[in-house]
This record gives structure tokens, sequence and C-alpha cells, in this order.
């Protein structure tokens, strides 16, 4: 062979490994795509589960005062996920590390709600879970938790 032709099918060889990486990185994101849950594409028709839990926020705020303890703000919300679907709710907040020190539990709580807890000890994680059942059934119809932790800035 001679130089040429094999500097030919050198850049040929380069041109087609640009090419093959290129097809393959433009691959990868529509294949991530069309598997996205809930897309129903992919070939398989997959739904996704609805969550009846629509929106779940919390904060902490560490600067309640001289007492040295601080406060949680929570906002949730939960919808039915089928028209004339019958929920309730219920919310709880315990200590992360300890689930059985439990600092609020309403199990009649209102299907939209905002609370604020006042005396939660600082740098101490809480989990607020909110959970909805099935009034027909009384099955779990969905549950979300949320961490957070009243932590003082540093002065």
């Amino acid at each position: 062979m001679s130089k040429k032709n094999l500097k030919t099918t050198a850049v040929r060889r380069a041109l087609s490994v640009v090419m093959l990486g290129t097809a393959i990185a433009a691959a990868v994101p529509a294949v991530a795509y069309a598997k996205e849950i809930g897309s129903g594409a992919g070939g398989g028709g997959t739904t996704t589960a609805c969550s009846p839990i629509s929106s779940l926020s919390v904060r902490a705020d560490a600067t309640t005062s001289d007492t040295g303890t601080g406060s949680i703000q929570v906002s949730y919300g939960v919808k039915a996920c089928t028209n004339g679907q019958a929920l309730s709710a219920t919310t709880t907040v315990a200590e992360y590390l300890d689930p059985s020190a439990v600092f609020y539990n309403n199990p009649a709580a209102p299907l939209n709600g905002k609370f604020t807890l006042y005396g939660v000890r600082t740098r101490v994680t809480y989990v607020v879970t909110i959970t909805a059942y099935d009034l027909a059934t009384g099955a779990v119809a969905g549950s979300q938790k949320a961490y957070v932790a009243a932590v003082p800035k540093g002065v």
C-alpha cells in the first residue's frame, strides 16, 4: 500500500470513529427518553402509578427566639388519582434516628394543609411523612417522606 492510501485509510477510520461516537451520543438520550417512566413509549406501553401526594414541602428555622429550639413548616397536598376516589390523610413528624420519638401525629389530617411545629430540637433531623389511605378499602394509596433539620447559622 502506498503512503497516500495509508493516509486515506487512517482518515476514513478516524472519521468513522467520530461518526460512530456521534451516533451513539445521539442515540443514548433518545433511548432514555423513549423508556422514560410513564411515557408509554418504548414498546412496553408502561404507565406510571399515580401518587395521591401531589405536593410536600418542608422548611426549618433554627432562629426561634433564645430558647435554643427551632421550628418546622410543612405544606402538603393530597389529591385522588381517579374520579370518585375518597381519601384520608395522616401526617407524622418523628426524629430520623429514633422513629419512636414522634414529635407530631395527626391521624385525621386534612387533604391539603399547612402547619408549623415550634420547639423542635436544633441539629436533629426529622422525617415528615404524609400518607394517603383509600377510604373504601383502607389500603395505603400513597406515601411520601421529606427530611428536615433546624441548623443554626454560624456567626
